[in-house]
C-alpha cells in the first residue's frame, strides 16, 4: 500500500514540475488593448554604396557626427521603360539618390547643416516626421534649390488634384509675400521655415488654409490659431490627408 502511495505521489509530483517548465515557455500574455509594433532594422549605407553615390565621405561623417545617427541609402522612387515588354509600359524603380539618418534632434541638425551644405551642392530636409519616441529621418540630396526637395519626394495630394508642379507654382508666389526656405517634404507634406515672414501672419496663414484645409484639422482649427502658431514655429506646414 505505502508503495502505491509513493507511485502516485511521484507522478503527481512530474505532471506539476511538467506544468511548471511548460508555463515558463510560454511568452507573458498581451495587456488588453496593447499594441506591440516591430520595426524592421534599418540598413546602413555599404562601401559599395558610398562609392555609387559619391558623396565627399567627410561630408558624410559631419551628418552622422551631428545627428547621431548612422548614414543610411535614400532611395528615390523613379519610372523606368520597361525592356522586356512592348508599349509604353512603365515601371518604377528605385534609384540611390542620397543618404538618411535617424534623429531625434532633426530641428538643430537642418538649422546645423543646411546653410554649409546648400553652399556646397547639398539639401538638408526632414524627410519623415514621426511622434513619440520614433526618432525623425533627415535626408541629404544632391541640389541647390529647395523646390528639388519636393521633386525627389513626389510630393503632391490626389484628393485635392494638386500634382508637385501645381504645389511648387503655389510657393513660389508665396515667397512675393514672404521669404522661406523648404525644411522638409513627404508623400502629401510640405514643411518650410521663414527667412522673412509676412507682414500680415494671419492674412498669410488664411492662404495655407485655402491651399492645404487639412492644416486646421490636423491641430489649430482656426486660422487665427494657424496665424499664431506659425509665429511661435517661424514657419509654416502643407498637409494633405
Amino acid at each position: 500500500m505505502a508503495g502505491k502511495v509513493l507511485i502516485i505521489l511521484l507522478l503527481a509530483g512530474t505532471a506539476v514540475l511538467g506544468c511548471g517548465s511548460d508555463d515558463r515557455k510560454q511568452p507573458p500574455p498581451a495587456k488588453a488593448g496593447q499594441t506591440v509594433i516591430v520595426r524592421p532594422r534599418p540598413k546602413l549605407l555599404t562601401p559599395e554604396q558610398r562609392a555609387e553615390l559619391g558623396f565627399p565621405a567627410e561630408l558624410i561623417a559631419e551628418v552622422e557626427a551631428v545627428s547621431g545617427g548612422a548614414a543610411e541609402p535614400f532611395f528615390e522612387q523613379v519610372m523606368l521603360q520597361s525592356s522586356n515588354l512592348k508599349g509604353d509600359v512603365m515601371i518604377a524603380a528605385a534609384r540611390l539618390s542620397g543618404i538618411s539618418v535617424r534623429t531625434r534632434r532633426a530641428d538643430d541638425v537642418i538649422a546645423s547643416l543646411s546653410p554649409s551644405f546648400r553652399s556646397r551642392g547639398y539639401l538638408v530636409f526632414r524627410s519623415e516626421q514621426n511622434v513619440g519616441s520614433v526618432p525623425d529621418i533627415i535626408t541629404v540630396i544632391r541640389g541647390n534649390n529647395s523646390y528639388d526637395i519636393l521633386k525627389i519626394q513626389q510630393t503632391e495630394s490626389s484628393h485635392y488634384q494638386l500634382d508637385t508642379k501645381a504645389i511648387i507654382t503655389w510657393l513660389k508666389e508665396q515667397q512675393q509675400l514672404a521669404s522661406f526656405v523648404v525644411t522638409g517634404a513627404g508623400a502629401d507634406w510640405v514643411e518650410a521655415r521663414f527667412i522673412r515672414p509676412p507682414r500680415n501672419m494671419r492674412s498669410f496663414a488664411a492662404k495655407v488654409a485655402a491651399f492645404a484645409p487639412d492644416v486646421l484639422r490636423d491641430g489649430p482649427g482656426t486660422v487665427d490659431r494657424l496665424a499664431d502658431m506659425m509665429t511661435e514655429t517661424n514657419g509654416f506646414r502643407l498637409t494633405w490627408d
